[in-house]
């Protein structure tokens, strides 16, 4: 045996007992994608795989055909949970330090059968935050042409190791939302069916203060919100929060993740050219 023909027969193994774990939903719809059976009775997949029904068809390992139920999802972290009669299974182990380089296999369902690449980790970094705000524990991704109907389906290592969920970046790019991050949004899901998120209860628009510094202004405010309680009005420049500069959209949704719910924050801003000074207590945005 070549050790080519070694490599071939192992991972089409690692492959097969992976895909145990794989189920495909909506696998003869138009938005088919793959899901990992996260333990008995619930399934992790992408949020933007998955359409905006609360029930789904999900196909099972064993060929069987069931109907899922939306237990919860967060766009911000590209995690929906489905319930949905499974087998019973231990949780898949997490991957161990997984560096830029190492051999990565994603491992997905269609209604054919087992989906399945295999690359290497392009770049593998620390925390970020998505476009949404929501907080990923490590940025990857891979050097690998992932199928669409895969999106959602499990990325392992070389041990069939879990190493996150199959997504997609901008421009079609494979990216792995990492196991941690999976558990940690998969238990609130399970617990709440949604991720708490901070809420000012206006909408921004970027606009530059000084030649060297930018702000956020009020374009549109909820009488009833937060900001609009603490005296916050339209055309207020946001320009500091809690003494850190904010310069972009993006900057605030940072603030307003999770923990920032019921916490008060301090505004610098600029209101008809003057400096001013806001206490505004974070609320919860609303469940749509």
């Amino acid at each position: 045996m070549t050790i080519l023909s070694e490599l071939s027969d192992q991972l089409a193994s690692l492959v097969s007992r992976t895909a145990t774990r794989m189920v495909a939903v909506d696998p003869n719809g138009r938005n088919a994608a793959s899901g990992i059976i996260w333990r008995s009775g619930l399934v992790v997949t992408a949020n933007e795989a998955a359409s905006e029904e609360e029930r789904f068809d999900v196909l099972l390992p064993d060929g069987k055909t069931s109907t899922a139920t939306l237990a919860g999802r967060d766009a911000s972290s590209d995690i929906a949970l489905l319930r949905v009669e499974t087998e019973s299974f231990d949780p898949l182990k997490p991957a161990k330090s997984v560096q830029a380089g190492n051999i990565a296999i994603a491992v997905g369902r269609s209604r054919i059968g087992p989906l399945s690449s295999w690359g290497i980790a392009k770049e593998a970094g620390g925390p970020w935050h998505s476009s949404a705000g929501g907080l990923i524990d490590r940025r990857m991704t891979l050097d690998l042409v992932l199928d669409r109907r895969a999106h959602g389906g499990a990325v392992v290592d070389t041990a069939g190791d879990l190493i996150g969920l199959a997504a997609f970046a901008p421009r079609h790019q494979a990216l792995v939302i990492p196991a941690e991050t999976v558990a940690r949004v998969a238990e609130r899901l399970e617990t709440s069916g949604r991720v708490a998120r901070g809420y000012l209860g206006a909408s921004f628009h970027p606009v530059r203060v000084k030649p060297e510094k930018s702000g956020l202004i009020i374009v549109q405010i909820d009488e009833s919100g937060p900001a609009s309680r603490a005296g916050l009005m339209v055309g207020d420049v946001v320009a500091a929060w809690n003494g850190e500069a904010i310069a972009s959209v993006r900057d605030l949704l940072r603030k307003l993740g999770p923990d920032a719910v019921g916490s008060t924050a301090t505004l610098d801003i600029i209101r008809a050219s003057q400096p001013k000074r806001v206490e505004v207590a974070i609320g919860e945005r609303p469940h749509k």
